[in-house]
């Protein structure tokens, strides 16, 4: 029985910061302060933890999905300027009726899986533009009314938002 309560104890303590995430989420979708939603909102995410450590990654979460917390801030930051800015700019469109619909390919210049994924989702939240499918580095994203240079790819990435990714890749792979 100790080395049982040890164990949690000891995943508890490793996933301390995604525990307290989940925990907020669980807050903020309950609309309330209580204590009875703060314990069940860490009981819940304590067992989501455990569940997605021991089947679904085989790791802890800390080592699979680590993003620095100032490298967060900038990209939600940019990642709500460019959706207004999106916003702002589809409505000509949507109002006149006037939209050009295409599928384009884009390559992005990351690597990391994590990191591509949070770019194509950057890109699906903001107007105008859904990423279909990903293939490696490869983006299909279904744009509505593309920019498409004579040459070169189109600018369907946010270029921000992507350079602050690219270089937290830099930093942690020891290229910065």
């Amino acid at each position: 029985m100790k080395s049982l309560m040890k164990t949690i104890w000891t995943d508890f303590v490793e996933n301390k910061e995604i525990i307290l995430i989940l925990t907020i989420a669980w807050i903020i979708l309950f609309e309330e302060i209580s204590l009875f939603v703060i314990l069940t909102g860490v009981v819940a995410a304590f067992l989501v933890t455990e569940f997605t450590d021991r089947f679904l990654l085989k790791e802890n979460y800390e080592h699979s999905y680590v993003i620095g917390l100032g490298t967060l801030i900038k990209y939600v930051g940019r990642l709500l300027y460019e959706i207004y800015v999106a916003g702002i700019s589809v409505i000509p469109s949507i109002f006149t009726g006037k939209a050009d619909v295409q599928i384009i390919r884009t390559k992005t210049k990351l690597t990391d899986e994590l990191l591509i994924d949070l770019v194509a989702n950057a890109i699906t939240l903001t107007p105008g533009s859904v990423t279909v499918n990903k293939k490696g580095r490869n983006l299909y994203v279904l744009a509505l009314n593309p920019d498409i240079p004579e040459e070169g790819e189109p600018e369907l990435i946010p270029g921000v938002i992507e350079d602050i990714l690219y270089d937290y890749e830099n930093k942690i792979d020891g290229k910065a």
